[in-house]
């Protein structure tokens, strides 16, 4: 059996690209409002949108949900961009996996952490090391010198997520977080000087997702993470575009006429291969 072949691109092989209302949009977890900030000064400074928020149709409505992307979308919407190009997919597709990121903490010790989940009503915190499927999980917490604790909440997924948030409230505000895709102590000390903690989450499931999006609950910023099947990344997109008096449909014509010159052109590569960027 010979091995699939990734080096023809073909136009039904390419992510599905589409400009839409910014109102269209439902979101599932808090933006990150510093990131936001930013990313209103880069848009006001370059007015270029890198890489398209990832956004999931369902059956059920008319809705998009959005999977990826927080930050750019409310950045756009208070930069007053009525329409925003995103990259659509369909929830329901068995290759679209929705996981979690962990988060690496600094400058935040043990005991203000297991304080201030104690705080939290209806929160408990036991000594024990990474849980299964454990009903009510909030999170689990491994500290800088080995050792570990289980935080367990509401098994309501909606009272767990609104506890989930006043958690993760205490180091949005008052230390340094970074989003990771790991959970190696011995890494972790070494890319954060000041590494005290790593929070790891459950993941959320598709029916769980909606059920949020339905009650209007929104998860933690930086909790949730979406693994496509193929993902559209530096489309670079000028702003003005979207701000244009285009109809929809125009600019979405203008969108196929330009990624069908992008084809013409050879300028779009696929890499089959694991990617890290070094400029986001």
């Amino acid at each position: 059996m010979l091995e699939q072949n990734h080096d023809d691109l073909k136009i039904g092989e390419l992510p599905e690209l589409r400009i839409v209302s910014t109102q269209q949009i439902v979101f599932h977890e808090e933006p990150d409002i510093e990131r936001v900030a930013r990313l209103v000064e880069r848009f006001s400074a370059d007015g270029v949108l890198k890489n398209p928020p990832v956004v999931a149709r369902t059956k059920r409505d008319s809705r998009l949900i959005l999977l990826d992307g927080a930050n750019r979308v409310t950045a756009l919407r208070k930069l007053d961009f009525p329409d925003v190009l995103v990259q659509e997919v369909d929830l329901e597709d068995p290759k679209l996996i929705l996981h979690h990121w962990h988060h690496a903490l600094e400058h935040l010790s043990r005991e203000k952490l297991i304080e201030h989940a104690r705080n939290i009503d209806g929160v408990t915190v036991e000594e024990a090391d990474l849980p299964g499927e454990t009903p009510g999980l909030l999170c689990w917490i491994a500290f800088d010198e080995g050792d570990a604790v289980t935080v367990l909440g509401s098994e309501d997924l909606l009272k767990r997520v609104e506890q989930l948030r006043a958690f993760t409230s205490l180091y949005h505000k008052h230390a340094y977080m970074d989003r990771v895709s790991y959970t190696n102590l011995e890494h972790l000390r070494r890319n954060y000087q000041y590494f005290t903690a790593i929070v790891s989450f459950p993941g959320f499931n598709k029916e769980e997702l909606l059920a949020l999006t339905d009650a209007g609950v929104l998860l933690p910023s930086g909790v949730s993470r979406v693994l496509l099947p193929k993902r559209a990344l530096r489309f670079n997109l000028h702003l003005d575009m979207l701000r244009s008096r285009l109809s929809l449909e125009e600019k979405n014509l203008w969108l196929q006429e330009t990624i069908q010159q992008k084809i013409a052109d050879k300028s779009i590569r696929f890499y089959r291969e694991p990617t890290f960027f070094f400029d986001e």
